[in-house]
């Protein structure tokens, strides 16, 4: 909700890695009340990525915005990662 940038991504980091920690290996992200992610943000994902790939887990996207779609397709992130439309699709894939 709202920006993951240099000051909150350390907080959504930890977030997630209690996730992990507790052994999942499936994580939905939902991003439709996302409104900017930054390069601090992207490193955040990514560090969410490796540790789920670590344990043979994926991380799916759900619900970008125009802005936040914007910086994954610069970034290349739409074509490492399953993007769905809602949280449901991305569930169901």
């Amino acid at each position: 909700k709202g920006r993951l940038d240099a000051l909150t991504a350390p907080v959504f980091e930890s977030e997630v890695r209690k996730l992990t920690d507790e052994g999942a290996k499936a994580v939905i992200l939902d991003m439709e009340e996302l409104v900017f992610v930054s390069a601090a943000g992207l490193r955040a994902i990514l560090s969410l990525a490796k540790s789920l790939r670590a344990v043979q887990g994926e991380i799916r996207f759900a619900g970008l915005q125009t802005a936040v779609q914007e910086v994954f397709a610069i970034s290349g992130f739409t074509k490492l990662f399953p993007i769905h439309p809602s949280v449901a699709e991305a569930a169901a894939d």
